[in-house]
């Protein structure tokens, strides 16, 4: 955050948002009932509470991950798996935009990964230590502090989603992860 024109857009939700704010009206992923609940909630890493809030700080930042699937050339069927990250701190008309889409990997494959976690890892390693804080400076109060990253939402198309959560998509027992449908299995067929 050393650069002061970043810095001063990573403060939308605290500045912009806050101003525009509309009670009971959902217009950005501040205003939802997961960013709400997550509020006044100590940050749990493990089984350790932690001493800090989620987004106790303004400066807090909201991170969400995307992943999935593309064929890289033409006419085969071989596919790969992309790996964003998106930075909710930045303005709604921002956050999308190709320089501010984080990359964090592509899982190469003729075929859907076997197991994601693997790839996922050193970002869920990085993503702890966000959690819990690093130094950084701030070119807006030109001052150290504390950054903390949390991620707030992951999101994919079905086969992605049900990869990330070890479903087995459309034609498991369970096919919906937020639903309590439950299917009934044909024998023998």
């Amino acid at each position: 955050m050393s650069n002061r024109t970043y810095a001063t857009c990573l403060q939308y939700c605290a500045d912009e948002h806050a101003k525009t704010c509309i009670p009971g009206t959902t217009t950005d992923i501040f205003d939802g009932l997961h960013y709400y609940t997550l509020l006044g909630e100590h940050v749990v890493v493990g089984d350790q509470y932690l001493a800090h809030h989620y987004f106790s700080d303004d400066r807090d930042i909201a991170l969400s991950f995307a992943t999935d699937s593309f064929a890289p050339f033409k006419k085969q069927k071989h596919t790969a798996w992309i790996l964003l990250v998106f930075n909710y701190n930045l303005p709604p008309d921002e956050r999308f935009q190709k320089d501010n889409i984080l990359c964090v990997g592509i899982i190469p494959d003729p075929k859907k990964p076997h197991d994601t976690d693997l790839f996922i890892y050193p970002l869920m390693q990085e993503l702890l230590e966000l959690s819990t804080g690093v130094s950084v400076y701030d070119a807006l109060s030109c001052s150290v502090f504390a950054l903390r990253a949390y991620l707030i939402t992951a999101f994919g198309d079905i086969p992605a989603v049900s990869m990330l959560m070890h479903m087995k998509g459309h034609n498991a027992l369970h096919p919906c992860q937020m639903c309590g449908i439950q299917g009934i299995r044909i024998p023998d067929l």
